[in-house]
């Protein structure tokens, strides 16, 4: 390849990274993501960021260790895009399965039941568990308030909460 004498250092600089280290760069992000296509889209998208960064580039690292993580930082970026779109096509599904099968009136209806159901089992627990779990989840209290309005120890409380939440698990396992 001819290099002209317009070409900057750091692109001769890149052309010399690719041809030396591109293959190993796109094996490595394959070997990440599994998926030829999607290996090469962020191969490119390595290349394209580590050509526009390279003068934030510090040369603490070498090159190529800098390259490197520019490409396993766009894998957790993928992965991160990829697990919130599966998690909005989830909610999606279940939206539209709910939403067939049942209109706003009966979900208030149901919600309202499971909530008098929910805080029936609530009342049959014991006061040092009931009062704890409805003053931090009904009236939101922190658990640092309900120690000092109750005056009783933080890790108390905590312990209160937690029974009370295994408790009413217990009871709330019948309802349905």
């Amino acid at each position: 390849m001819i290099v002209s004498d317009c070409k900057s250092d750091n692109v001769i600089e890149l052309e010399e990274f690719i041809q030396a280290h591109g293959k190993a760069l796109l094996h490595y992000i394959y070997s990440i993501m599994k998926h030829w296509e999607l290996a090469e889209d962020i191969y490119q998208e390595t290349l394209l960021s580590a050509f526009i960064h390279y003068k934030s580039f510090e040369k603490r690292a070498s090159l190529k260790n800098w390259i490197f993580k520019i490409a396993q930082n766009k894998c957790k970026d993928e992965w991160k895009k990829d697990n919130v779109r599966q998690r909005y096509l989830h909610s999606q599904s279940f939206q539209d399965t709910d939403e067939n099968y049942l209109d706003d009136t009966e979900k208030k209806v149901m919600e309202k039941c499971l909530h008098e159901e929910l805080m029936k089992k609530i009342n049959e627990l014991p006061n040092r568990y009931k009062n704890p779990i409805l003053l931090y989840y009904f009236h939101d209290f922190t658990i640092m308030d309900i120690s000092n309005n109750s005056e009783i120890p933080m890790s108390t409380v905590k312990t209160q909460l937690k029974r009370g939440k295994e408790k009413l698990k217990n009871k709330v396992a019948t309802i349905n």
